[in-house]
């Protein structure tokens, strides 16, 4: 880096300090949205050039943030703030004829369309294939870059969600001390990617491992963004496009 873009680059950071959320006074937590955290596969939007939709230098199995469109480090520490909830959405075919897209926008938030009542996520009686994905949303922290997100497991992506709906209720042991319902943000989770494949189908998933208790100063963090969100109602976005992309594809 240049002295002449340090010196822009540090001039700025003083100018905005000073001038910290000036213009934005009217805005809260209700008026905005966190980033969702996508994992991109081959066939959503962001990856093919000539879309309006393209980020440049995305490749499948990145991870990447849906509002700035920053491509993220991976694997990336993760810590859970919230558990938002589960619902089913059903997109019409993206090969048909017909209109594409999601079919649920009449019914964005949580408690509506829940999986576990919801007759369009069962599997049929001769087997036949859910008519709506499976969504686990969660509210998380991201120590790296400072970041507040949300997080989406669907699909394939749905093993993951149970184990760590798991790791969440799992008891935790502290200086011998076992702590039997600790925070959603007692645990650092290493969030990374890994290419999948069945049969003619390829596609990437996420992997999830603990890299330990979470840090101090990152608990006091996530503790105050949970207080300031558990009485909000966090609606996370489905892209046409890209949730629909999401089943794994032939190669």
């Amino acid at each position: 880096m240049s002295k002449e873009v340090e010196k822009i680059g540090n001039t700025a950071v003083e100018e905005f300090r000073g001038q910290s959320g000036q213009g934005t006074e009217g805005l809260g937590t209700d008026d905005v949205r966190p980033p969702r955290l996508v994992l991109a596969q081959s066939n959503h939007p962001q990856v093919k050039k000539g879309n309006a939709k393209y980020i440049q230098g995305l490749s499948e199995g990145d991870l990447f943030n849906d509002l700035t469109g920053a491509i993220l480090p991976l694997p990336l520490e993760v810590v859970i703030v919230q558990f938002l909830g589960r619902r089913a959405i059903e997109f019409y075919p993206m090969d048909g004829p017909g209109p594409h897209g999601v079919k649920d926008f009449n019914v964005p938030f949580y408690g509506k369309n829940d999986p576990r009542t919801d007759p369009r996520a069962k599997f049929g009686p001769n087997g036949e294939k859910p008519a709506a994905t499976v969504f686990y949303e969660y509210l998380v922290y991201l120590p790296q870059t400072g970041e507040i997100a949300s997080l989406s497991l669907k699909g394939t992506q749905l093993k993951v969600a149970t184990t760590l709906n798991s790791l969440l209720k799992y008891p935790i042991t502290i200086n011998g001390e076992m702590i039997t319902s600790p925070p959603a943000w007692a645990r650092t989770y290493l969030l990374g990617s890994a290419s999948q494949q069945k049969d003619q189908y390829q596609w990437s998933n996420y992997t999830l491992s603990q890299r330990g208790v979470t840090d101090p100063a990152v608990r006091k963090i996530a503790a105050d963004l949970f207080e300031s969100f558990k009485a909000k109602t966090v609606v996370i976005p489905v892209e046409d496009e890209g949730d629909a992309a999401d089943e794994p594809t032939p190669f």
